[in-house]
């Protein structure tokens, strides 16, 4: 069987990692080093020419750091990846490799509170502006293209309310004008949702979230064709934006399990969505499995509805905070992605740094609960929900 042809279940455990026809250890080892020794000039003139076989400063790659670069590559459908030091430090390196001083950036307003402060705050100091669109006005996405516009920046499902976008009708709208197409991939993972296959041009990742899929530790990943990646991996190396060997080798760890967390947690969300869309003390869920807006775009570009939950309970941001207070065995956690399930209150940590008006326009309000969908037991994860929500 051919690499392409495998599953993605064995992706997650072979990809990047082959060891048949030689003696070696079974998992990837830990390359520790900063800097790798030549055995004589004439390497280092290969090197200079590109020689793939041969590494120099681990800065520039890392023989680890490779191996998990083609596990995720693998995974993604996609032709190269570059690993980069956190979710942030990829799309920054994804921006600086499309994009120069005078372009433009058309992006949805529905993106991660991290993201929107780097359009906003960050970029501008490098002379590149976003044009941020709500989501009532995506179908009508060409309006917001100019003759500057360089890159299309999606979010599918969003953060928190996890909206869905259709990714094939509004990269057909960009590839039109010339513009790259890149959509943040991390809520759906790979195993969910393949956005190259789409029709988007580059992909990314908070690989601190579900790819590693342990809360221990922090990256991020970049996923295209050879082209692309070429000048997104020479800013990620100019900018420092590095991944560690070691971190590396936790991210092969994670991803091998990664088809099976994905499946168990999915189902947890599915039940747990079910609960509270049924439940009194809750005004409306958001979870694009159940009947609603979202649910037939979600059918036709990903595998299932995902892991995370949100919801708005009622009485307000006082009865939330007595229902995130009152949880036992759900964890207070801003991030997401790991095999422990855990709460978030976005007014209070991912979106606190918006204003009311911009909140309001995302769906936050102080009602509004994040929950990210771990490994445990479903019956055991609804019983604490629902003591939970009848102290609030």
């Amino acid at each position: 069987m051919s690499s392409k042809a495998r599953s993605d279940s064995t992706r997650c455990v072979h990809s990047g990692e082959d060891r048949h026809g030689r003696t070696a250890p079974l998992t990837t080892e830990i390359v520790q080093t900063a800097v790798f020794a030549l055995k004589n000039t004439n390497e280092l003139r290969r090197y200079a020419a590109g020689a793939n076989d041969l590494y120099l400063y681990s800065r520039y790659g890392n023989p680890t750091v490779r191996a998990a670069e083609e596990k995720v590559a693998a995974l993604e459908a996609a032709e190269d990846c570059v690993l980069t030091s956190s979710g942030m430090s990829a799309i920054m390196s994804t921006v600086l490799g499309v994009c120069k001083a005078g372009d433009e950036i058309v992006s949805m307003l529905d993106i991660y509170g991290g993201t929107l402060r780097l359009f906003g705050d960050v970029l501008p100091r490098c002379g590149i502006k976003t044009r941020l669109v709500e989501f009532d006005q995506l179908d009508r996405i060409a309006r917001q293209f100019t003759s500057k516009t360089k890159m299309l920046f999606l979010e599918t499902p969003t953060n928190p309310t996890l909206r869905c976008v259709h990714i094939g009708t509004l990269a057909a709208e960009a590839h039109k004008r010339g513009i790259c197409v890149v959509v943040d991939n991390t809520f759906a993972t790979p195993i969910l949702q393949k956005p190259l296959q789409h029709g988007a041009d580059i992909t990314l990742h908070s690989a601190t979230k579900y790819l590693g899929g342990h809360s221990d530790l922090t990256a991020g990943a970049i996923c295209a064709n050879k082209k692309l990646i070429e000048p997104i991996r020479s800013m990620m190396i100019v900018t420092g934006a590095c991944t560690d060997p070691s971190v590396a080798y936790l991210l092969l760890r994670g991803l091998k399990t990664l088809q099976l967390r994905v499946e168990r947690a999915a189902v947890n969300a599915f039940h747990v969505a079910e609960l509270l869309a049924s439940h009194s003390k809750v005004e409306q869920v958001f979870y694009p499995g159940l009947p609603g807006p979202f649910h037939q775009v979600a059918m036709r570009q990903m595998r299932d509805f995902g892991m995370m939950v949100s919801f708005d309970i009622k009485g307000g941001g006082k009865a939330a905070e007595r229902f995130i207070d009152s949880l036992k065995l759900w964890y207070l956690a801003t991030s997401l992605g790991g095999v422990e399930s855990t709460v978030s209150y976005p007014v209070l940590s991912s979106h606190i740094s918006l204003s009311a008006a911009d909140q309001k326009k995302l769906g936050v309000t102080p009602a509004t609960i994040r929950l990210s969908l771990g490994i445990e037991d479903a019956a055991d994860l609804i019983a604490d929900l629902d003591q939970a929500l009848r102290k609030a």
